[in-house]
C-alpha cells in the first residue's frame, strides 16, 4: 500500500534536522514526498530547494504569501499527490517510530475509511506539558483528523475539499486553522468513518520558551473548544470551496504557483 506524504512549512523548521530523514526511514516507504511552503522568505525557500537536491523522493511547492490559508495549503499539497492515500504532517513535527506510516495505512483494508489521524504529542515536560494535554484531552473523546498528522482518501478529498470558505464562515479560523475538524465532520455526515490511532502520532516540537508555552496553551484550550462548537453548528452535508480545480505543475503557474521538481 502506497502513500504520498505533505509535508506543509513556513520555512526550514526541523525539516532537515529529523523529520525528512524519519520520513525516508520508515518502514513503508512513501512514494513521494511534497513540501508546501509559503514563499515569502526568498531565502528559506532557497536553502530548502539547495537541501531537496539530495532528496529525489521529494518536491517543493511554493505559494505567494498572499494567497495563503491553511485550508489553501493543504488543498494545494493533496491536489499534486499522486496516490489515492496522502498523508499529511508539517515541518515541526516528528513520527514516534518508523512505523508511524505504516501503522497509519492499515486502516485503509476498510473501504469506508476517509481518513485516519494520531494525536500529537508535546516535546516539554512538567506544567507544559500538563497544560498541553489540557488542550488535547478534549480531542482525544472524539475521532477527528489533524493536519499536523493525518492520512486520507484523496477519493474523499475531492468530493469535499478543505473549505477555502471557512474563514469567511468564521473569521477565526483564518489565524487557528479548523479545517480539518470540518473535514472529519463533513466525512462522518456522509457516512465515512474516520479513526484515531494512538500509535499514528508525532511529537510536536514549538521553539518557544516556557512562560510562551504556558501562555499559548492556555489560549488554545479556549479558543478551539469555541471553534469546535461554531464548526459542529454548520449544517451538514455541504459544498465546500476550493480556489484551484485542478493542480498545475508548471514552473510558474496561475497564483504564483511554482513547482519545483526534485
Amino acid at each position: 500500500m502506497s502513500a504520498s506524504i505533505v509535508i506543509r512549512c513556513v520555512g526550514r523548521e526541523r525539516l532537515f534536522s529529523g523529520v525528512l530523514q524519519n520520513l525516508l526511514r520508515q518502514t513503508a516507504a512513501p512514494s513521494e514526498i511534497l513540501i508546501v511552503m509559503d514563499s515569502k522568505s526568498a531565502e528559506e525557500t532557497r536553502y530548502v530547494r539547495r537541501h531537496l537536491e539530495r532528496y529525489p523522493k521529494c518536491r517543493l511547492l511554493t505559494f505567494s504569501h498572499e494567497d495563503f490559508s491553511h485550508p489553501y495549503s493543504a488543498n494545494l499539497g493533496v491536489a499534486h499527490a499522486g496516490e489515492e492515500l496522502v498523508c499529511m504532517t508539517n515541518g515541526h513535527s516528528l513520527p514516534v517510530s518508523y512505523n508511524w506510516l505504516e501503522r497509519g495505512l492499515k486502516h485503509f483494508d476498510d473501504e469506508n475509511v476517509a481518513g485516519v489521524s494520531g494525536f500529537f504529542l508535546p516535546s516539554s515536560e512538567g506544567l507544559g506539558k500538563n497544560l498541553f494535554y489540557l488542550v488535547e484531552g478534549p480531542m482525544k473523546q472524539i475521532n477527528w483528523i489533524s493536519t499536523i498528522n493525518c492520512v486520507i482518501r484523496k477519493s474523499r478529498w475531492k468530493e469535499y475539499p478543505f473549505d477555502e470558505n471557512l474563514p469567511g464562515i468564521i473569521p477565526e479560523t483564518r489565524e487557528y486553522g479548523g479545517e480539518d475538524y470540518d473535514w472529519t465532520l463533513e466525512m462522518l455526515s456522509r457516512g465515512y468513518k474516520i479513526v484515531m490511532d494512538a500509535e499514528f502520532s508525532v511529537i510536536h516540537f514549538h521553539e518557544s520558551d516556557f512562560i510562551f508555552e504556558i501562555i499559548r496553551n492556555l489560549r488554545n484550550y479556549f479558543t478551539y473548544k469555541r471553534l469546535r462548537e461554531k464548526i459542529k453548528n454548520i449544517k451538514r452535508p455541504r459544498r465546500s470551496f476550493r480556489l484551484l480545480t485542478e493542480p498545475h505543475t508548471n514552473t510558474a503557474t496561475h497564483l504564483s504557483l511554482k513547482t519545483d521538481q526534485r
